[in-house]
């Protein structure tokens, strides 16, 4: 049974008074600065929500910060990362995404993150480049690949961590991992890893990413010089709900979710895949990051939830419709025809068309 959920059932009709500065009073020189502050202040329900069952399940600030935490901890003090090392992620959008990233950058660690279709090869390839000491998995068919070429010997010896494997050499799960890093997780050593967040040099490595446009490694310095521009020309407001459409996990997307995370207002729901259009109904989103095509298919009326062949005028009212009439800003990382652009512009909603490569140039129409 699909229940119907709206974004004040899962993150409550009230925004909780605001204690304190503004969550953004200033913009941090790294992304694990970002992170660091905007999980501080626990002005809103959620900084995450995926669906189990269902159902909308909300990640409170607190929860996401312990995670990465107890992720970093265990990383850290037993499978021998150290500042400069890298830890591989591959998989469909989940969760972990974000918690890895603020995880290991956060000790100076690098995230190698990998698009889930990229072939073995390539996968190979950058794993032989990048000698990871871990490799995790968002989902069970990028744990098996992981499993794969480390049997091979195509994987080094890093570690593949993901939910459900056997206990094996060389196989670690989820939720071993976050049982011992729970008991790593005090209150010292959490407070030291915020304090070693906080002294990352902003020209020190990032984060790499592998996907379409190949293997693009930004620093700190560049990362930000992205996320910052996002966060000056779109400011959050309290109580903002994202929507980060499934499966793909772009380079755009691990920054526009460290945005999120970081401005310490908005909530991102995690999409599920092939329901984006049951979803947008159900969340009612300020902000969307989405593929092209989708976005195209809501605009000229092909979307499921109205017949083909409506004229202009009535598709523009249903592209509001079709969200709870509270969108305001879509971002994807592809060109979108000038009749897509034109009928989110006539329903209020402003677009940014933003590139993943390496020079990452974006365009706001």
């Amino acid at each position: 049974m699909l229940l119907y959920l709206t974004a004040e059932d899962v993150f409550g009709g009230e925004t909780p008074p605001r204690r304190g500065p503004r969550p953004l009073h200033t913009v941090p020189a790294t992304l694990c600065g970002l992170f660091t502050l905007g999980l501080r202040h626990h002005v809103r329900k959620a900084a995450l929500a995926s669906w189990t069952g269902g159902s909308l399940e909300p990640v409170p600030d607190w929860r996401l910060d312990r995670l990465a935490i107890r992720i970093a901890l265990f990383g850290r003090e037993r499978m021998g990362l150290e500042p400069g090392g890298r830890v591989l992620v591959l998989g469909r959008l989940a969760g972990l995404w974000p918690a890895v990233d603020f995880s290991a950058m956060g000790f100076g660690l690098v995230p190698v993150g990998v698009e889930h279709d990229v072939g073995d090869d390539a996968l190979a390839a950058v794993a032989a480049h990048a000698a990871p000491r871990a490799a995790l998995a968002t989902d069970p068919a990028s744990a098996e690949r992981l499993r794969t070429l480390r049997r091979t010997g195509r994987l080094g010896d890093a570690t593949v961590v993901a939910e459900g494997l056997p206990r094996e050499e060389g196989l670690l799960s989820l939720a071993e991992l976050l049982d011992l890093g729970s008991v790593l997780d005090t209150a010292e050593r959490a407070q030291a890893f915020r304090a070693f967040s906080r002294q990352v040099e902003p020209g020190s490595p990032a984060l790499w990413h592998a996907g379409e446009h190949g293997l693009v490694r930004l620093t700190h310095q560049e990362a930000m010089a992205r996320v910052e521009a996002v966060l000056r020309s779109r400011p959050a407001h309290e109580g903002d709900v994202a929507y980060v459409d499934a499966p793909r996990v772009t380079l755009r997307k691990r920054l526009a979710l460290a945005a999120f995370v970081g401005d310490g207002h908005t909530a991102s729901v995690l999409g599920r895949e092939g329901q984006a259009a049951g979803d947008l109904a159900e969340v009612r989103p300020h902000k969307v990051i989405a593929s092209e095509p989708w976005l195209a298919a809501l605009c000229d009326g092909r979307g499921p939830r109205w017949p083909a062949g409506l004229d202009r005028g009535r598709a523009r009212r249903r592209v509001q419709e079709a969200v709870g009439g509270r969108l305001r800003w879509v971002e994807t990382t592809w060109a979108l025809t000038g009749e897509t652009l034109r009928t989110l512009a006539a329903a209020g909603v402003t677009v940014d068309v933003r590139d993943d490569g390496p020079g990452g140039s974006g365009l706001a129409s």
